[in-house]
C-alpha cells in the first residue's frame, strides 16, 4: 500500500518562536539534507512550503520541484488559521499560492495549515481552500490536543462535503480503546520508539488506509537548537528549546528505516490526483 510522506518547510525560529524574525539561510541546508535522504532512497514526497520561505529562497523551491517532488502550500506567514478572519486567511492563502505557482509554473493543489490550525472554530477555512482552487487539504488532526485537533473527525481521506469536492487527508492516527492516538510525525515521530511507529503504520495499512507522515526539515538538524537564543534566555524558553530538540539526532536513522519498511510517495499520488 502506498503511504504519503510530507514535509512542512519553514524556519522554526520564525514560524514557532518569533514571527517577526527573518527566515534564515539554514532552512536551505536543512531541506537539502532531507532531499539527499529521499534521493538515496529514490522516494518522492510532498513539500508544503511556507510562502515566506519561497519568497526568500525561490531556488530551493525550484530544486525540490526539479527533483520530482510535489509542491504544496503551507500558507504565507505561518499565522494560525483560527487567529485569522476569513478574508485574512484568503489573502494569506492566495499570496502563497501565487508565489509557488510563479516559481514552479505548476498549479498548487494541496494545503496544510500551520500547526494543524483548522479546528472546530475554523472549519470555514475548508470552503475558502476550495474556492481558491485547492483540491486537497491535510490540516486536520483527529486527536484531542490543547492546541489543535478534531477528535471525532474521520480518520481516512475523503471528500469533505460532496463527491468531487475538496478532499481532506487527515493526519494519521491509530485507534485504541475508542481513542485516536497520534503516530504520524513531528514530535511524535521523534519521541516514539521506531518499532512502535512501524507497528502503528502497519496497523493503519491493515485497516485499508494509507498513512500520511509529516516532518519538518529542521527536525533533522540537532545543532540548530544547541545554542541559547539570547544571553538572557528565560527558563520557559530553555524548556521550549529542550522539547523542540529532543531526539533530533535520531530523525535521519528513523526516516531511513521507514523508507525501507514501507512504500511512500506524494500525497497527490496516494489520492490519485492527476497532475
Amino acid at each position: 500500500m502506498k503511504n504519503a510522506l510530507t514535509f512542512d518547510v519553514e524556519d522554526w525560529l520564525q514560524s514557532t518562536f518569533d514571527k517577526s524574525v527573518q527566515i534564515r539561510n539554514i532552512v536551505v541546508d536543512q531541506t537539502n539534507k532531507v532531499l539527499d535522504i529521499l534521493s538515496e532512497a529514490e522516494v518522492q514526497a510532498t513539500f508544503f512550503i511556507q510562502g515566506l520561505v519561497a519568497e526568500a529562497f525561490p531556488q530551493l523551491v525550484r530544486e525540490i520541484h526539479k527533483l520530482g517532488h510535489e509542491i504544496g502550500t503551507h500558507g504565507y506567514s505561518h499565522e494560525f488559521v483560527f487567529n485569522q478572519s476569513q478574508s485574512e486567511f484568503a489573502d494569506d492563502l492566495k499570496k502563497s499560492i501565487n508565489l509557488l505557482e510563479d516559481i514552479t509554473g505548476e498549479k498548487i493543489i494541496g494545503y496544510r495549515a500551520p500547526d494543524f490550525s483548522i479546528t472546530y472554530r475554523s472549519l470555514w477555512a475548508l470552503d475558502v481552500l476550495e474556492q481558491n482552487g485547492i483540491i486537497y487539504d491535510s490540516s486536520i488532526f483527529p486527536i484531542k490536543n490543547s492546541r489543535y485537533g478534531i477528535p471525532n473527525f474521520r480518520r481516512s481521506f475523503h471528500h469533505v462535503k460532496y463527491d468531487g469536492g475538496l478532499i481532506e487527508f487527515p493526519l494519521s492516527t491509530v485507534r485504541i480503546f475508542g481513542t485516536n492516538l497520534p503516530v504520524s510525525g513531528g514530535g511524535y515521530f521523534r519521541l516514539l520508539p521506531y518499532p512502535l511507529i512501524k507497528l502503528a503504520i502497519s496497523k493503519i495499512n491493515s485497516e485499508g488506509m494509507s498513512a500520511i507522515v509529516y516532518m519538518h526539515p529542521y527536525e533533522f538538524d540537532a545543532d540548530d537548537l544547541a545554542k541559547p537564543l539570547s544571553k538572557d534566555e528565560s527558563l520557559s524558553v530553555k524548556f521550549f528549546r529542550y522539547k523542540q530538540n529532543m531526539n533530533r539526532s535520531k530523525s535521519e536513522t528513523k526516516l531511513k528505516k521507514l523508507l525501507k519498511d514501507f512504500t511512500f510517495t506524494t500525497a497527490a499520488e496516494v489520492l490519485d490526483i492527476d497532475r
